[in-house]
């Protein structure tokens, strides 16, 4: 990894722009909805993944479990996401 190269280009394309604005406003709209639903989401996430896509979440026991179901059921969802929620609560050092 040390001698990987890093490559920065501008993008100009107005469509390429057009699908990363959309991407980034799905991503926005899953992220106001896992803050608008923790309180329901936990504890029984604790210890597993979370997906969330098309504005709605999934419990997984697994990550391959979480990204199953977001390509089952939100294909299209270029901004959804999975996340491990970890079983204790409290900082992380």
């Amino acid at each position: 990894m040390r001698n990987s190269p890093f490559t920065i280009e501008e993008v100009t394309d107005p469509s390429a722009i057009e699908t990363a604005r959309a991407r980034a406003d799905q991503g926005r709209g899953n992220a106001d909805w896992l803050e608008g639903h923790w309180p329901g989401l936990l504890p029984h996430a604790r210890g597993k993944f979370i997906a969330v896509a098309g504005g709605e979440g999934f419990v997984a026991e697994t990550v391959q479990a979480a990204w199953a179901w977001v390509d089952q059921n939100h294909p299209e969802d270029g901004g959804a996401f999975v996340q491990y929620v970890p079983s204790v609560q409290g900082p992380r050092i």
